[in-house]
């Protein structure tokens, strides 16, 4: 069973549907533009392919999320006015949800290491030497701290613009 996530009219946003989202939250973006953003924030860990962005990108548009607009040769995607509303609103959600994954993670770990057990690491991240993986790992774990630093933020100006 999967745990509740956020949602639109019925329809589960899956993680890389927001990323998507995300990605283009400020600029128009062609969709390979779309998969260098993700690579760079998730480098070492996932490494996001067309044949997962496509359809996701195909699903936003559905929903009306996401629109695209033909430049130069190519397909740009930005967000719709319901998409800058619906990431306005599930803001406090997913920054609930990347709290309490982080809070799970470092519990497991910290279990791991008690029990003398290795963690199970994602296999990109396995195939690393012990000190590449604690660094990515590392600059993981700060990345989404800052991350969730300037939700925080964010959430904080559009509540004090709403008053």
């Amino acid at each position: 069973m999967r745990p509740p996530g956020p949602s639109y009219k019925g329809h589960r946003i899956s993680p890389v549907q927001i990323m998507i989202l995300l990605s283009v939250r400020k600029d128009k973006k062609h969709g390979y533009g779309i998969i260098k953003d993700m690579r760079a924030h998730f480098k070492g860990i996932w490494d996001p392919k067309t044949g997962a962005i496509y359809p996701a990108i195909k699903k936003l548009q559905d929903m009306g999320l996401l629109v695209s607009e033909h430049l130069g040769g190519k397909e740009y995607y930005f967000m719709s006015e319901e998409g800058t509303e619906w990431l306005i609103s599930a803001l406090p959600i997913l920054n609930a949800i990347s709290s309490m994954r982080m809070r799970f993670t470092s519990v497991i770990v910290e279990v791991c290491e008690e029990m003398g057990i290795e963690a199970s690491e994602i296999p990109d991240v396995n195939s690393m030497p012990k000190i590449d993986r604690l660094k990515t790992l590392t600059e993981t774990r700060d990345l989404l701290e800052a991350d969730l630093l300037r939700i925080n933020e964010a959430i904080e100006r559009v509540a004090g613009e709403k008053e």
